[in-house]
């Protein structure tokens, strides 16, 4: 015999139950270890099955945009490592290779190669 969800609540507050069906609604994140602080899922689970799914984003905004104005590109550098903990080469990558074109600057071959190892 199933309990009365209600009673559940304090126990379990990111679980809701659907009154009519047998639907369940699940947060998922921001904070989860799967999800890396980056994302908020809603979902709407029927069993296992994920019935629907409503995202929620712009965790990571933390104004990095309004600190660069105040930086030359070489103090930003270190700045793009914290943006996402994960990914912080593809973060310096993507900065300097746009500073790059940006400027003209043609980057040589065996750096090229090195970043791509790299990431």
């Amino acid at each position: 015999m199933m309990q009365n969800p209600s009673k559940l609540r304090p126990f379990f507050e990111n679980i809701e139950y659907e009154r009519e069906g047998a639907n369940m609604i699940l947060n998922f994140g921001p904070q989860h270890p799967s999800a890396h602080g980056q994302l908020k899922l809603v979902l709407e689970l029927d069993g296992e099955r994920i019935v629907r799914a409503r995202p929620g984003v712009g965790y990571m905004h933390r104004g990095i945009e309004k600190m660069a104005e105040n930086m030359i590109y070489a103090e930003f550098v270190p700045v793009t490592d914290r943006i996402d903990y994960i990914a912080s080469g593809s973060n310096n990558y993507g900065f300097c290779a746009a500073v790059e074109k940006l400027c003209g600057i043609e980057v040589p071959r065996r750096a090229q190669i090195i970043r791509t190892i790299l990431l």
